[in-house]
């Protein structure tokens, strides 16, 4: 039979291939399908139409007389409704109706509700992927539909005896994210509870392998339940799902200062002993730019410059650089390009036209001022110090793989190019270290731990000005120092509490992370033998107050994300790990 034969002699009902599920890199679903059904009914090949409207009005809750009135029409097919679940059709199947087909159609699902949903992003009604990893990689997701077809007569009726075709939907590739589950929790929970510490606008926090450019956690707060969108509202619903750390631009402020103090360490400028004094300010241009100590930090030499964030320091060595150095540094750093990231709506940083950029703005750049960055280019680039050199391209997708095994696609660590030299960045690592352990980022210190890092408070700009009382308060940190695993940028998107330096708001949040990080790494503690170690008891089961006790008697505080309810069903660490009494334990019921 010919494919004009085909259509002319028979009926098909639609079945939806499959969409490709989206997993963490452990394996734990992220975002799958659930199997649905369309009802529709053939009115010419019914035998008894208001028996039929009959049925089909208890079990679907559709009136009687509209789906009567429908069957009379004379049209050859009538749907009845639309996401019918699998319990309900089996109901119809057994009153043994005639006339009354079901098509199998998927929607998505979503475990875990609003989590890492600015990365996952989410489909349309048709299962089509419109942002986040369903939309970047909606071609590889999307499954092949299948059908059923029934030989029918001229008019639609069935031919009894005939045959039913039955041409199998195909599901969709799988993909692998490089996001770990147990890690993002650690970073959504802290995004989560700065955002209501300090009233904010917005928090976000994303975790990287400063090694390979692997994205281990990314979120943002707020948030939305991916089962439950605001389609009605198109403005919310693309707010909540903008991924702000990929597609914004900010004024970094002191967070910048680590590319520009290894701009001047790279060009032989300075070394970690030259001398620096600040009075509180400099005059550049016949302008009076002031440190953010206006008293002065009087005289420095670079390290300590750098563990005061002293601005005048910076101002000096974006000055000494001068404009063409300044700016080829960052283009190395990819400043001004996307990083290649495979998420959606990626921006790029901006930058005053070099030819026109005076040294009142290159002064102030020095210091993070007048140039703009996304948070994931920042991350980038800062990356690159204290991983040896090498800037990295982000990416959070790990591999996709077709049903029978076979792998289509693999994200693997991809080198840019080199920004500096690894002398350059191990003097930074150990740099950035004394920042955490004698400077402003003392706050993000995890006992027994090395940890390196620089806090950041910027003003923002409202109207082309600055607007006073407008912060974003941030911290980038990594670990270990002497060999960078992992590396973070935290960020308080307009704290109105009062508290906005990036010390007291972001740096604690990111001591959180790490502390939990480690824990979960099993990475040992240098100050691991001077605390009594525990072993972690089976929490698994108990609900939330039997649990409180148990923790408490040990002296050990948690954290307690509710997923489905009040039992337990997942714990960090392990039961029978080896504890001590200041980590916090991860509880999800």
């Amino acid at each position: 039979m010919d494919l004009k034969a085909l259509d002319q002699w028979t009926r098909d009902v639609p079945i939806t291939g499959e969409r490709g599920g989206i997993y963490d890199s452990t394996g734990r679903l992220l975002a799958g399908c659930e199997t649905v059904y369309t009802v529709y009914v053939r009115p010419n090949a019914v035998t008894d139409k208001i028996a039929t409207a009959r049925g089909l009005s208890v079990v679907l809750g559709v009136d009687e007389n509209y789906l009567l009135n429908k069957f009379r029409t004379g049209v050859s097919e009538v749907t009845v409704k639309k996401k019918v679940k699998k319990d309900k059709v089996d109901e119809i199947r057994k009153m043994g109706l005639t006339g009354v087909y079901f098509a199998q159609n998927v929607t998505r699902i979503y475990p875990h509700g609003d989590f890492l949903s600015a990365v996952l992003g989410f489909c349309n009604v048709d299962c089509i992927g419109q942002s986040g990893i369903e939309g970047y990689y909606n071609e590889y997701l999307t499954g092949v539909d299948g059908k059923i077809l029934t030989e029918t007569d001229l008019v639609g009726r069935e031919i009894e005896d005939a045959g039913v075709y039955y041409l199998a939907g195909q599901k969709g590739c799988d993909v692998y994210l490089t996001v770990d589950y147990a890690i993002q929790s650690f970073l959504q929970n802290a995004v989560d509870e700065a955002y209501k510490e300090f009233q904010a606008k917005g928090a976000a926090c994303i975790m990287m392998d400063a090694q390979t450019g692997a994205i281990v956690g990314l979120a943002r707060a707020p948030s939305y339940d991916l089962n439950n969108l605001p389609r009605d509202n198109l403005e919310t619903l693309m707010y909540l799902s903008k991924n702000t750390l990929v597609c914004d631009v900010y004024e970094p402020g002191s967070t910048f200062k680590i590319l520009t103090a290894a701009m001047g360490l790279e060009e032989g400028l300075f070394t970690s002993s030259s001398s620096v004094y600040c009075p509180g300010y400099r005059i550049v241009d016949g302008q009076r730019i002031k440190c953010w100590k206006t008293i002065g930090h009087g005289a420095q030499n670079f390290v300590k410059g750098v563990q005061n964030s002293c601005n005048c320091l910076f101002m000096d060595v974006a000055l000494a650089l001068g404009k063409e150095r300044l700016y080829d540094g960052f283009s190395k750093f990819g400043i001004t390009e996307k990083t290649g990231v495979d998420i959606w709506g990626e921006g790029k940083g901006l930058t005053i036209n070099e030819g026109s950029a005076k040294n009142v703005d290159i002064a102030r750049m020095g210091f993070g001022q007048a140039v703009a960055v996304t948070p994931i280019g920042l991350l980038t680039a800062c990356c690159s110090v204290i991983n040896g050199g090498n800037l990295l391209t982000p990416y959070i997708v790990d591999h996709v793989v077709k049903q029978d095994g076979t792998v289509v696609y693999n994200g693997e660590k991809r080198i840019k190019r080199q920004t500096v030299s690894k002398e350059t960045s191990e003097l930074m690592c150990k740099i950035l270290e004394s920042v955490v352990t004698e400077g402003g980022g003392k706050n993000a210190a995890v006992a027994g731990y090395s940890i390196g890092g620089k806090t950041g408070t910027a003003q923002k700009y409202a109207n082309g000005r600055v607007e006073k009382g407008l912060y974003l308060s941030s911290f980038v940190g990594f670990t270990p120092t002497d060999n960078p695993r992992y590396i973070i940028l935290m960020t308080v998107d307009e704290p109105s509490t009062g508290v906005y330096y990036g010390s007291m708001v972001a740096a604690p949040y990111a001591a959180k992370i790490f502390s939990q990080l480690f824990t979960y790494l099993d990475w040992k503690s240098s100050e691991a033998e001077k605390r009594e170690e525990l072993s972690m008891p089976d929490l698994i089961g108990m609900d939330l107050s039997e649990a409180d006790r148990t923790l408490k008697n040990l002296g050990v505080t948690y954290e307690y994300n509710e997923v489905n309810g009040e039992r337990i069903t997942y714990q960090l660490p392990a039961p029978g790990s080896s504890i001590t009494t200041d980590i916090v334990v991860y509880l999800e019921g």
